[in-house]
C-alpha cells in the first residue's frame, strides 16, 4: 500500500470517529439549562437560552468602526434631508395644481 492510500484511509478513519463522537454527544443527558426533548422548558429556562444564543451570535457581528459609522450616518442624514425636500416640493407643486384645476373649473 502506497503513502497516499495510507493517508487516505487515516483520513477516513479520523471522520469516523468524529461521527460516532458527534453520535455519542447527542445520546447524552440534554446540558445543563435544556430540557430533554419532547418536554417544555419553563419560560424563564427559555428566556435564559435565547439571551445566551443572542450573546453568543452577536459575537459573531462584525461591528463597523467609528470612522465608518460616521460615514453611514452622514449619508443617512443626507439621503433623509433631500428627501424630505423633494416631497415637500412635490406636495407644494401637486397642491397648487389641483387648486389651479378646481378654481379654474368652477369660475
Amino acid at each position: 500500500m502506497n503513502r497516499e492510500m495510507r493517508r487516505l484511509m487515516e483520513r477516513e478513519e479520523r471522520r469516523q470517529k468524529k461521527k460516532e463522537a458527534a453520535g455519542a454527544k447527542s445520546r447524552r443527558a440534554p446540558a445543563a439549562g435544556r430540557a430533554p426533548s419532547g418536554e417544555r422548558a419553563g419560560a424563564w429556562r427559555r428566556l435564559v437560552g435565547f439571551l445566551h444564543d443572542v450573546r453568543v451570535e452577536l459575537r459573531k457581528v462584525s461591528w463597523p468602526t467609528r470612522e465608518q459609522m460616521v460615514a453611514f450616518t452622514t449619508v443617512t442624514l443626507i439621503t433623509t434631508v433631500a428627501l424630505t425636500l423633494l416631497i415637500f416640493g412635490l406636495d407644494v407643486v401637486l397642491k397648487e395644481v389641483v387648486l389651479f384645476m378646481i378654481g379654474g373649473a368652477g369660475g
